[in-house]
């Protein structure tokens, strides 16, 4: 099995877990344990898929070694439709663990839930044409 196909299978599963995390908060936003859950999924679902692509593209010889490299590279050959919304994605993946302030943190927890949630949706239902 390819390191790709492998990190496709584990997005599945992860993504899977994050699906779950999403509808629990949504269903009980003021509950920490579902907003730690959900940021959790979130970080896990994000690296993985920023790996997905920089493997894929390596199947394109294309070399990244950054998440931002990765989504620069993936929206140039046309796998991403949305660049912003993956960097975004970054940007809020690394501020999830240092971030204190209440307020930022429900902000970003709403995007992690509704446009994060849809991207990362949609990304995982194109999983399917990163057959090798």
């Amino acid at each position: 099995m390819s390191r790709l196909t492998e990190r496709i299978e584990n997005f599945n599963r992860v993504f899977a877990l994050f699906m779950n995390m999403q509808k629990n908060y949504i269903s009980d936003r003021k509950n920490d344990s579902n907003k730690l859950a959900l940021t959790q999924s979130f970080e896990i679902t994000f690296e993985l898929g920023w790996k997905i692509l920089k493997d894929y593209l390596y199947t394109k010889d294309i070399e990244v070694f950054t998440p931002r490299d990765a989504v620069k590279s993936a929206f140039e050959a046309n796998i991403l439709p949305s660049a912003q919304i993956w960097i975004d994605m970054a940007k809020d993946r690394n501020a999830s663990s240092h971030e204190y302030n209440m307020d930022k943190i429900d902000l970003m927890l709403e995007r992690i839930s509704t446009v994060y949630f849809d991207e990362l949706f949609r990304f995982q239902k194109s999983l399917r044409d990163f057959n090798e």
